[in-house]
């Protein structure tokens, strides 16, 4: 029997729960308008977000949206810092500890410690186990996708609080489907499909699995077996409105997993191609952009080029005269070679 979680609500309204939302919620944003306005008085506008919670004043604000054309294109949904931002973050602080544990092991996506390249080191390993077959699966438009109804019940079997479920409940209904952009969002998706995560490992047995929010990765020595597995995929999934798209196929992996940034192959780690491009694309644009902008954009380049074999990529486009007139080469290298790892 699931044990579920009350007394809820009144940790997310707690003062130094919304305070620690404000500081982790302005990370990366301090030029931004409205994080500079509670900035200048922090004690108002938490002490103002509190209120609007404890009086059950809050709905959340209207959507501005926008379009992005990386990776792919996509409507992204986008709330104001005050309140929304806070608040979300004032959840998530407080749910967090409680859906972590439920989750497999092998899920990297919002959370701490397993991001992107956390899984792209988890496929190498399952891949020097040498399997042989790889099934890699898409779902199709995932956060629109999502039935509010369904991740509200999941939500309801862990949590008991009704003023906590209430708060959650506004942002699930606030718009169609999860919007991506959310802070919410990546995490609403993995509770969303942590029962179908148990159902692959549990009751398939499958040991070889690796999952970041709509992508997947599994292997198997068994091709046969891949396909029999991918049917019933399909069948858990459906109630769920939930369907893989053309991107999901079944292939030996000798021919490379592309997966979170890299192509995986049993011998070494590539990356990308539309990362190269884009990669390459950045370089050529240097001569117009600042020295900040230029040491910025290295080093978040070299973050990526770090984790796979891409020393040619480093040499050919990095460790140019062009570029290291405005970052020493010794950074770059000691960035590319880092001694922790």
């Amino acid at each position: 029997m699931v044990r579920r979680v009350g007394n809820l609500f009144s940790k997310i309204c707690d003062y130094d729960n919304l305070m620690l939302a404000h500081y982790n919620a302005r990370k990366g944003k301090s030029h931004y308008c409205e994080v500079k306005m509670v900035n200048a008085d922090p004690d108002r506008y938490i002490g103002d977000i509190q209120v609007l919670l404890q009086k059950k004043d809050f709905t959340t604000s209207k959507y501005k949206t926008q379009y992005i054309y990386e990776p792919k294109k996509r409507l992204i949904y986008k709330l104001p810092y005050f309140p929304d931002r806070i608040i979300q973050h004032a959840i998530m602080q407080v749910i967090q500890p409680i859906w972590d544990k439920t989750f497999i092991t092998d899920l990297y996506s919002a959370i701490p410690g397993r991001g992107l390249h956390a899984g792209s080191y988890r496929l190498r390993e399952f891949m020097g186990y040498n399997p042989q077959y790889c099934l890699k699966f898409d779902i199709s438009k995932f956060y629109p996708s999502i039935l509010h109804d369904e991740l509200y019940n999941m939500i309801k079997r862990k949590i008991k609080c009704a003023d906590a479920l209430w708060l959650i409940k506004d942002i699930i209904d606030s718009t169609d489907g999860i919007p991506i952009g959310n802070y919410l969002s990546q995490y609403f998706g993995n509770i969303y499909l942590n029962g179908f995560d148990h159902w692959i490992k549990e009751k398939n047995h499958i040991k070889y699995y690796v999952r970041y929010c709509d992508d997947g990765v599994i292997l198997h020595n068994d091709k046969k077996y891949l396909h029999e597995l991918l049917s019933d995929m399909q069948s858990y999934l459906e109630p769920l409105n939930m369907h893989l798209n053309n991107k999901t196929r079944i292939f030996p992996v000798k021919l490379g997993i592309d997966f979170l940034g890299y192509v995986h192959y049993p011998s070494h780690v590539t990356l990308r191609k539309s990362s190269k491009r884009n990669l390459i694309s950045r370089t050529k644009s240097y001569r117009f952009q600042s020295p900040d902008h230029i040491r910025s954009s290295v080093m978040s380049s070299i973050g990526w080029l770090s984790h796979c074999n891409s020393y040619n990529l480093l040499e050919k486009y990095i460790l140019t005269d062009e570029i290291t007139q405005y970052v020493d080469r010794n950074d770059i290298l000691s960035a590319y070679y880092p001694s922790n790892r």
